[in-house]
């Protein structure tokens, strides 16, 4: 039987005035994955890096479920209204991700998380989370 995610993709920028381990010991913070590093060009020529992690099928299960595990119930709310279309899209702030806490934001400064569900499996995401946190709970 396949997994109910078929992907988990976390991305975050390294702008030319930070310490890109410093953003990479972020986004493993939020998801401990291998991770690629594209170096690419701002509106003004700056340097940015971008980190970028792929997990697929069962992987990117684990990985929610560790994100989920490691949210209090008021981020947990909060992550749950990044939920559309199937898709959960959800900010984590970089600095406190770096310091190892998962807090839901809404600035540039962030790790993003996009979580995409089999539709076949799943047909209703909220649902899903929510009974996927309850399950960790136990």
């Amino acid at each position: 039987m396949s997994c109910p995610t078929s992907f988990l993709y976390a991305r975050a920028y390294a702008h030319a005035t930070e310490d890109v381990e410093k953003v990479v010991r972020a986004v493993r913070s939020v998801v401990e994955a291998r991770f690629t590093a594209t170096t690419a060009r701002g509106h003004h020529g700056n340097v940015i890096i971008i980190i970028e992690a792929r997990l697929e099928d069962c992987e990117a299960l684990e990985a929610l479920k560790s994100i989920i595990s490691r949210l209090d119930d008021v981020e947990f709310t909060l992550m749950l209204s990044g939920i559309e279309e199937g898709r959960l899209y959800v900010k984590f702030d970089k600095q406190q991700a770096f310091l190892g806490v998962l807090r839901v934001a809404h600035g540039d400064d962030v790790v993003y998380l996009e979580v995409r569900t089999r539709s076949l499996v799943v047909r209703d995401v909220r649902e899903f989370l929510v009974s996927l946190r309850e399950a960790l709970k136990t």
